[in-house]
């Protein structure tokens, strides 16, 4: 996912299974059959190089304490004309700064979006209906019995699939509750575009465009009324936490020249 070119659907969605786009690092998206993976086994890849080139991954709401102290929280503009907050991984696009050459992740917290994989949920075009799906190309699936198994020989879900089913749950209500908030953020138009030029020793140059930052000037001057909405619904915290993680522009500069 490329910092100002996101395609997400509203309400958090995911891109259907069947979707020629398919969500960020999942490249053969399929609906769990527990016929067709009952021998499946999955064992545990170390490190997260299936990450390493994307600049920016969602990041929900619940997330934000934990997320401003490591990167930058910015939002970004989707085509079908929604707002969605995203933690800045890095300045070129395809680049990852907090992965490591062995895949490990240099980063204290790393983002929900980056730890459910390889399962997703995929909804429907109404978004009534959820799919559990896997990334039938994830290197820790085999039929080797190596790992632990998928689905049990009676049926049942494996430990492991458990508590990804729990997490991807729990997710799927903290996406729907980050989209409650950014739809706010856009009604009251308090977003403005973040310009921001970087020049290295070295003379490249690079553009943040396609992001977006909460203008303090018209949180300000809102109302009342709705500055009291805010503070009830505690999205005037998350504005904070994402105005404060901005100076975490300075950390991906830095470890861009090193």
């Amino acid at each position: 996912m490329n910092a100002g070119k996101k395609d997400e659907k509203k309400g958090g969605k995911e891109t259907p299974p069947t979707d020629i786009r398919l969500p960020l690092f999942y490249k053969k998206l399929v609906p769990l059959n527990r016929d067709l993976h009952r021998n499946l086994y999955i064992k545990a890849e170390a490190g997260f190089s299936f990450a390493r080139e994307t600049n920016s991954v969602f990041v929900a709401a619940v997330e934000f304490p934990q997320a401003i102290l490591e990167y930058p929280v910015v939002f970004a503009g989707t085509a079908a004309g929604d707002v969605l907050p995203l933690a800045l991984l890095g300045i070129r696009n395809n680049q990852n700064l907090y992965i490591g050459e062995n895949g490990a992740w240099k980063a204290r917290y790393i983002p929900a979006y980056v730890r459910r994989y390889p399962f997703i949920l995929a909804s429907d075009e109404k978004g009534t209906q959820f799919t559990v799906c896997i990334d039938e190309s994830y290197p820790g699936f085999n039929c080797d019995k190596e790992g632990e198994r998928l689905i049990s020989k009676d049926g049942e879900d494996g430990p492991q699939l458990k508590r990804a089913l729990e997490f991807l749950k729990d997710y799927q209500v903290h996406i729907a509750r980050t989209t409650e908030f950014c739809e706010t953020l856009k009604s009251l138009n308090v977003l403005e575009p973040i310009q921001a030029n970087v020049e290295l020793k070295s003379g490249e140059k690079f553009a943040l465009s396609g992001l977006q930052c909460v203008n303090r000037g018209r949180l300000k001057a809102l109302p009342e009324a709705q500055i009291q909405m805010l503070l009830k619904k505690d999205y005037l915290e998350l504005i904070h936490l994402h105005m404060a993680s901005l100076h975490n522009i300075h950390k991906l500069l830095g470890l861009m020249v090193a």
